[in-house]
């Protein structure tokens, strides 16, 4: 910096810097006399009613005071794998391998809380709403009606069309407008895609906070790469420190047959079952076996000594 920009930098009481980046705009203050100010960079967007600042998300700074009472799937059985199902502002990752039910369990819960008149926000990054609507419909989620009723947004996010902070600021304001129990993001491949966000976790952990500290349960979808590997992991993408709660689903094998699995691996606030259980997803709705008692070493290569099924 020349000796005349220093100059003029101490007589200035205020210091704003605009940058342009390939992927957007963004605003940041130096200096700002008198007052404190939010560092860092923040995305802001020129519109035609003029310059929206989208500042970092940051947790509520009062206590919201908010109950914290189990969310529960209306199914017995997941329900007892979670000793009573999950909790009220908390954090849960639902992971597994593509294909295997992890939107669908997600949407168990919103179904159940929707019976309750409370309302669910979905952001879809992968999924065309039509595609996503006519899915449940046949599993017997009646998506469509939820929708009609106000206790369930589906909000389909275009590739590219936002950056983390007005991201952010778009879920705030949505769950601002109505009552909300249950925001669901899927999937976190998708969002790192689809917005463009330099660091996944960090943005992730931000917003994810603040929902947590209103009182929402939050839910994340993730994508694992391998359909069957000799080392588990809960992620790819190093999150799980984000979770409250962590239900992995995966394949197995069973006479000749791919099967799937569920299990509970972290449960912040409560204890829970410690055994795997079959789930299946039918034209009724999700149905959960009995724990699989002889399933052994279902964190590597699961195998089955009998080939007895315990769903019913």
């Amino acid at each position: 910096m020349k000796s005349g920009e220093n100059d003029l930098l101490e007589v200035c009481d205020g210091v704003i810097n605009l940058r342009s980046t390939k992927v957007g705009r963004t605003i940041s203050i130096t200096k700002f006399r008198g007052s404190d100010f939010s560092r860092g960079e923040h995305d802001m967007q020129l519109t035609g009613e003029g310059l929206q600042v989208f500042p970092h998300l940051l947790p509520p700074t009062i206590d919201v005071e908010f109950e914290h009472e189990a969310i529960t799937s209306g199914i017995p059985e997941l329900d007892e794998l979670l000793h009573g199902g999950l909790t009220r502002g908390t954090i849960t990752i639902i992971t597994g391998p593509s294909g295997v039910g992890k939107t669908t369990l997600g949407l168990q819960f919103m179904k159940e809380m929707a019976g309750r008149g409370e309302n669910s926000i979905v952001y879809i990054f992968e999924e065309w709403e039509q595609v996503l609507i006519s899915r449940c419909e046949s599993i017997g989620i009646p998506i469509r009606r939820m929708v009609e009723n106000r206790t369930l947004s589906i909000r389909q996010i275009e590739p590219l069309h936002y950056r983390p902070d007005e991201f952010a600021y778009k879920v705030r304001s949505d769950v601002g407008r109505q009552k909300t129990a249950i925001v669901m993001i899927d999937s976190v491949s998708g969002y790192g895609l689809s917005i463009h966000v330099e660091d996944l976790v960090r943005n992730l952990h931000a917003l994810c906070k603040y929902l947590q500290g209103i009182g929402v349960a939050v839910l994340l979808i993730n994508e694992t790469e391998t359909i069957t590997t000799n080392e588990f992991r809960a992620t790819d993408l190093g999150i799980s420190y984000v979770a409250d709660n962590i239900l992995f689903l995966r394949y197995f094998e069973r006479n000749g047959q791919m099967r799937k699995g569920i299990g509970v691996l972290k449960k912040r606030l409560t204890d829970f079952e410690q055994t795997m259980r079959e789930i299946e997803i039918t034209r009724y709705g999700l149905k959960i076996g009995k724990p699989l008692a002889e399933m052994k070493d279902i964190l590597r290569m699961p195998y089955l000594q009998s080939e007895k099924s315990d769903i019913r």
